[in-house]
C-alpha cells in the first residue's frame, strides 16, 4: 500500500513532538488461531443503484485444536443464514462478529465448510462510485480495499494477515462492465443485462489482499518472460496509462534478480480507478492504483508515477508472498516496498537518482519526528492498526534496510535478502525472522541494529566538527550525539564514513561511533581540500557538520558524489558570504551538474537573499531543466517586496511555463513576495486546469501567502463540493491561513465544521490537518463529534483536538516571528558582506608589505617536522 501524498509535509503540530499513543490506545497482539482458513469462496451480486451487495461467503477451515464454534469478523454485514457442510446451523451476529455454532466438535486436523449468506451496504471495504451533481463525469465503478482490517466490511472472514488461504471471487454486475480479481479468470458468462465473472486464486494469500474491481475500462497487455501483464485504465487514457506502467517488465526482471525469486504468481495486473482512498494497494496479482497519477506529456517533463508503480510491484514479494504476522510488524511489508523504490531507481535510472530518492524518504521521516511523534517502528499500543501506517512504517522502515546494507555490504545484503525470501515464501514473518535470516546468511549479529532502529524510537542526531591541525599533520573529527535519551532513544553505535582529499588523493575512513562523544584523529600530511562526512548521506538520522567554509566550496565544485555536492550547496546557504554566493551561482548554471544539486544551489541563494544572489537566480530563470527551474522560481519567492522579482514572477504566471509544476511554483512565489497586484492574477491561475490541479493549488498557496483579506472569499469558494479535488484541499489550507487576518475566523470554523462531513475523506483530512493552523477552539465540538469512517481521519482529528487544547501557536503568530527572524538574518548578512568586502580590499595591501626577517623557528621545525605545504 502506498499513501497518495507521498512526500507531503507532516500534519501541522508542535515543534516538541507528542507521544505516538493517544488516550484510549491499547496493546495489540496477533489474534489467536484455533482454526485455520484454507479456502475462501465469495459469491457476490452488486447492485449499483442501491450501492448494495448480496451473496454468500464459504470458508473452509481446519481445526488447530478442538472447537465447538467459529467466529468470523463481519462488520455491518446482515447475515441471513449459516450452513456447515451444507446444513443449517445456529449463529449470532453482534454487528462486528458472527459466531457460528458447529453441529459437533471439530477435532484438531479436521476441516469443514462454513457458508454465510449476507447482504450489506458497505461503508468501508467495498466502495461504489458514480456521477453526481458535483462531479457529473465521474465513472461508475466499484472497488475494494481491505487493508488494514477492512476486508471484514465486505465479506465475513478471519481477518488477520496470518490467515492465508486460497480464494475465489464470483461477481455478478451490469453486462457493460468487466471485473478484476485475484488469480486467473476461469469463466465469463453474460445472461441478459447481467454478467458473471469467476476468478480463482490457487495460492494462499491474506484476507486484506482479496480484491474486486468492477467498471468499464480499456486494456493493454504485455509480458515479461512467461508472466502475462495487464493494464486496465479509464476509457481514452491509454497513452497516459502507458507513461505510468511502461517499465513494469523491467521492474519485474530487476526484482526477480534482487530477490532470487521468480515472480511468484500467475500474472500481474494494474488497474486505475476513481476516488481510490490510497495511492495504490498491492492485491495479490492485481494492484489497484488511483487514477489521478495518470498524466500527460506535459506533466511527464518533471513527474513520474514510477515510485508508486515500483512500490506496489515490490509488495508482490514483500507483503503478498511474505506477509507480516500482525500489523505491528507491518514494516516488513511497507518498509521493503519503500526501499525497493530506491533499488529500482538504482537499476532503472542511476545511483545518483537513488540517493536523492532515499534523501526524500529521510526528510519525510524526520519531518514526522519533528512535527508529530517519534515511535519504535514495531509498536503495539494504538487504537487502530491504520495508525501505524506512517512515515516510520514506510520511510524509516526502508531506511533501516539501507542501514543493514551499509553494515554488511552489497553482496552480503543481497545474499541475506534472498535467504529471507527463500526461507519464508508463502509464510508469515516477524522482525526476528529478518534478523535471523541476515545472521544466517552473513554471519553478522545485527540485533543491535534492530534494537536501536526498529524497537526503539528516534535516531542519532550527530554534530560533527572538522578541524585540520597543521602542527600535528592530522585531521581532528569530533562527533557528538545530541539526541535526547530520556524517552527511550538510545545512544547509537554506528559507522560514519569520511573521505579526505589531500594532494589530489582520496582516503576513505570508516569511524566507529559507539559513545555520546568521540574525537577521532586521522593522519593527514597536507591540508585537505575536501573532508566529505557521510558523502552519500547514508546515516539514518540528522547530520550537522561544522567545517571551514572553503571545504564546502571545494566540495560543491569537485566532490564526486552528487549527494555531497548537494549537502555543500545547502551548507553554503548558511554561510552567505560573497565567495559562497559566487560558488552557488556557478554550480546553479552548470548544466552538467546533477539537477538536485543545482536545485539546492537555488534554494540556498534564496535563503541568502542578497542582491548578488537575486542576480544569479534571475539569470537562471530560463534554465532548461524543469526541476531546477522550479527550484529557482521557489527561491525567488524569498525576495519579499522586491519589484524586479515580482515583475518576473508576474510575467511567468501570466504567460505560463512548459511545466505545470514551474507554473504552479510561480503562482506560489508571487504570493510570497507580496506583489501588490497578485490577487487577480492568482485568482485567474486557480481556474487553470492542470495535472492534479497543481497550478490551482499553487495559486491557493500564493493567495494564502499574500495575507490579503480579499483572498479569503476566493479560497472559501474553492472549497465547494464539485471543485477539483486537489484544489479543494489547498483551498482548505488557504482558508485557515487567511481567516485571522481577514477577521473571519468564525466563518472559517463554520465552514470547517461542514467540511468535516464532506463525502471526500481527503477533504476531511485536510480540515483536520489545517485545524491547528486556524487555531480556534470553537472547532473542537465538530472535531470531537464527527463520526469519521476513515481511521486516518480519526487519528488526525484526535491530534488536532490535542493541538487545539494545548494551544499550539497559531499560524499568524508563527509567520510574524518568522518575518522578524528574516529581518534579523538580513541585517546580519549585510554586516557580513561589509566585513568580507573590507577583508578582500585589505588583503592585497597586506600581501604587498615586506615580511620582517626572523630567526625564530616554527613549532613544526622545533619538533623536527616538515611544515605542511600551504594550500594554493
Amino acid at each position: 500500500m502506498r499513501c497518495c501524498h507521498r512526500h507531503a509535509p507532516a500534519a501541522a503540530g508542535s515543534s516538541d513532538p507528542h507521544p505516538f499513543s493517544l488516550p484510549g490506545a491499547t496493546e495489540h497482539y496477533a489474534a489467536p488461531r484455533p482454526v485455520r482458513a484454507e479456502h475462501v469462496r465469495i459469491e457476490l451480486d452488486l447492485d449499483f443503484p442501491q450501492r448494495a451487495i448480496a451473496g454468500t461467503c464459504t470458508t473452509r477451515v481446519s481445526a488447530v485444536r478442538a472447537v465447538f464454534t467459529v467466529t468470523f469478523d463481519a462488520v455491518d454485514l446482515d447475515v441471513t443464514g449459516a450452513r456447515v457442510d451444507g446444513k443449517p446451523v445456529p449463529f449470532s451476529n453482534s454487528g462486528a462478529h458472527v459466531r457460528v455454532e458447529l453441529p459437533r466438535a471439530l477435532e484438531a486436523g479436521q476441516a469443514c465448510d462454513i457458508a454465510l449468506a449476507y447482504r450489506a451496504r458497505p461503508r468501508r471495504g467495498l466502495y461504489f462510485w458514480g456521477p453526481d451533481a458535483g462531479y457529473p463525469d465521474r465513472p461508475l465503478q466499484a472497488w475494494t480495499q481491505g487493508q488494514d482490517i477492512d476486508a471484514r466490511c465486505w465479506f465475513p472472514c478471519l481477518d488477520t494477515p496470518a490467515q492465508k488461504a486460497t480464494s475465489e471471487v464470483i461477481a455478478t454486475f451490469p453486462a457493460a462492465m468487466t471485473s478484476l480479481s485475484n488469480g486467473v479468470l476461469v469463466s465469463d458468462i453474460t445472461t441478459g443485462e447481467r454478467r458473471t465473472q469467476h476468478h480463482r486464486m490457487a495460492q494462499p494469500h491474506a484476507p486484506y489482499l482479496v480484491t474486486l474491481v468492477v467498471g468499464e475500462f480499456d486494456e493493454a497487455t504485455d509480458t515479461v518472460g512467461t508472466t502475462p501483464l495487464r493494464y486496465l485504465f479509464p476509457r481514452g487514457r491509454r497513452e497516459d496509462a502507458l507513461r505510468c506502467v511502461a517499465r513494469t517488465p523491467q521492474m519485474v526482471a530487476a526484482y526477480e534478480a534482487i530477490t532470487g525469486e521468480p515472480y511468484p504468481w500467475s500474472g500481474y495486473a494494474q488497474v486505475f480507478v476513481t476516488e481510490f482512498i490510497l495511492g495504490g494497494m498491492e492485491h495479490t496479482t492485481a494492484t489497484t492504483l488511483v487514477d489521478t497519477v495518470l498524466h500527460d506529456a506535459r506533466a511527464h517533463l518533471d513527474y513520474t508515477a514510477e515510485p508508486l508503480i515500483s512500490h506496489e510491484l515490490a509488495h508482490q514479494w514483500f507483503g503478498d508472498l511474505l506477509t507480516c504476522r500482525d500489523w505491528p510488524h507491518g514494516w516488513l511489508n511497507e518498509g521493503f516496498a519503500t526501499y525497493f523504490e530506491v533499488l529500482w531507481k538504482e537499476r532503472g535510472d542511476d545511483r545518483d537518482e537513488a540517493d536523492h530518492h532515499r534523501m526524500l524518504d529521510l526528510d519525510a521521516y524526520l519531518s514526522e519526528t519533528r512535527e508529530r511523534y517519534a515511535r519504535p517502528i514495531v509498536a503495539r499500543s494504538f487504537q487502530a492498526p491504520m495508525d501505524l501506517f506512517d512515515r516510520h512504517l514506510y520511510e524509516k522502515g526502508g531506511l533501516v534496510l539501507h542501514e543493514l546494507r551499509r553494515r554488511v555490504g552489497d553482496d552480503l545484503f543481497l545474499r541475506a535478502l534472498r535467504h529471507y525470501v527463500a526461507r519464508h515464501r508463502h509464510g508469515v514473518v516477524e522482525t526476528v525472522d529478518l534478523a535471523r535470516a541476515f545472521e544466517e546468511a552473513t554471519g553478522h549479529n545485527l540485533d543491535p541494529v534492530f534494537d536501536q532502529y526498529v524497537f526503539s524510537p528516534g535516531h542519532p542526531e550527530l554534530k560533527v566538527e572538522v578541524r585540520y591541525e597543521a602542527d600535528d599533520a592530522r585531521l581532528r573529527i569530533a562527533v557528538r550525539q545530541t539526541q535526547r535519551t530520556d524517552a527511550g532513544t538510545p545512544v547509537f553505535r554506528l559507522p560514519l564514513d569520511v573521505v579526505v582529499t589531500a594532494n589530489g588523493q582520496d582516503t576513505h575512513h570508516r569511524l566507529d561511533v559507539t559513545d555520546a562523544e568521540h574525537r577521532f584523529h586521522l593522519p593527514c600530511p597536507a591540508a585537505p581540500s575536501q573532508v566529505r562526512v557521510d558523502p552519500r548521506r547514508d546515516v539514518l538520522g540528522t547530520l550537522d557538520v561544522d567545517k571551514a567554509v572553503g571545504l564546502w566550496r571545494e566540495e560543491l565544485a569537485l566532490a564526486p558524489e552528487p549527494r555531497a555536492r548537494t549537502e555543500a550547496a545547502l551548507a553554503l546557504g548558511k554561510d552567505g558570504g560573497l565567495r559562497s554566493v559566487e560558488a552557488l551561482g556557478r554550480a546553479l548554471t552548470d548544466t552538467a551538474g546533477f539537477w538536485a544539486t543545482r536545485a539546492a544551489c537555488a534554494k540556498s541563494l534564496g535563503r541568502i537573499r542578497t542582491p548578488e544572489a537575486r542576480t544569479h537566480l534571475l539569470d537562471a530563470l530560463d534554465t532548461a531543466h524543469p526541476r531546477v527551474r522550479r527550484a529557482v522560481v521557489a527561491a525567488l519567492g524569498e525576495f519579499r517586496h522586491d519589484p524586479p522579482v515580482a515583475g518576473r514572477l508576474r510575467a511567468l504566471v501570466e504567460s505560463g511555463d512548459a511545466s505545470y509544476f514551474v507554473e504552479a511554483e510561480a503562482a506560489r512565489a508571487l504570493g510570497r513576495v507580496r506583489a501588490p497586484d497578485a490577487l487577480p492574477l492568482l485568482e485567474a491561475a486557480a481556474a487553470r486546469p492542470s495535472f492534479q490541479d497543481v497550478i490551482g493549488a499553487g495559486a491557493m498557496d500564493g493567495l494564502a501567502e499574500t495575507q490579503d483579506a480579499a483572498a479569503f472569499p476566493v479560497a472559501v469558494a474553492r472549497t465547494a463540493y464539485g471543485q477539483p479535488a486537489f484544489l479543494r484541499r489547498a483551498a482548505v489550507v488557504a482558508v485557515a491561513k487567511l481567516a485571522e487576518g481577514a477577521n473571519r475566523k468564525r466563518e472559517a470554523v463554520d465552514l470547517f465544521a461542514q467540511l468535516l462531513r464532506d463525502p471526500q475523506f481527503r477533504v476531511q483530512l485536510a480540515v483536520c490537518e489545517a485545524a491547528s493552523t486556524l487555531g480556534d477552539r470553537r472547532l473542537l465540538p465538530a472535531l470531537e463529534g464527527t463520526a469519521f469512517s476513515d481511521p486516518r481521519t480519526r487519528r488526525h482529528a484526535r491530534e488536532a483536538v490535542r493541538a487545539l487544547r494545548e494551544g499550539t501557536p497559531q499560524a499568524r503568530e508563527v509567520a510574524s516571528l518568522r518575518e522578524e527572524l528574516d529581518a534579523l538574518k538580513q541585517e546580519t548578512r549585510t554586516l557580513r558582506e561589509k566585513l568580507e568586502t573590507l577583508s578582500l580590499r585589505e588583503a592585497p595591501a597586506a600581501r604587498a608589505k615586506p615580511k620582517p626577517k626572523t630567526k625564530t623557528k616554527t613549532r613544526s621545525a622545533k619538533r623536527g617536522r616538515t611544515p605542511a605545504p600551504k594550500r594554493r
